[in-house]
């Protein structure tokens, strides 16, 4: 069980408490926060997080070695079981990747968009 974020990732109160979230939302919060989330930033834990900097957003990596990252860090968030469809869309133009997942979760089956990273 986690605390809820809404649409932007911020905390809030619903009549006065926290919301928690569980079952496939929390899933869904906990990928969303593994793929915004690059190495380096926390600096409890420098491991946590993705190698935007380090590796993705290098000219010299292919879209397979980017792919190959997202799924394996999407494939270690607690609660995912296999990844059975993946898309990788990267826009040159406005350097933007959006990616699209359908993955199984030890609670049923998770769609996932994440546009615009």
């Amino acid at each position: 069980m986690n605390i809820g974020v809404n649409s932007t990732n911020d905390i809030y109160i619903d009549s006065g408490d926290l919301p928690m979230v569980t079952g496939i939302e929390e899933t869904r919060q906990l990928v969303g926060q593994v793929l915004r989330s690059s190495l380096g930033d926390w600096f409890l834990d420098l491991e946590i997080g993705l190698p935007y900097y380090q590796t993705i957003f290098q000219k010299a990596t292919s879209i397979a070695d980017i792919e190959g990252i997202f799924i394996d860090r999407i494939a270690g968030v607690p609660g995912i079981l296999n990844i059975s469809k993946f898309d990788i869309d990267y826009e040159p133009s406005t350097r933007l990747l959006n990616i699209v997942f359908t993955a199984k979760t030890t609670d049923g089956i998770l769609n996932f968009n994440l546009l615009g990273v």
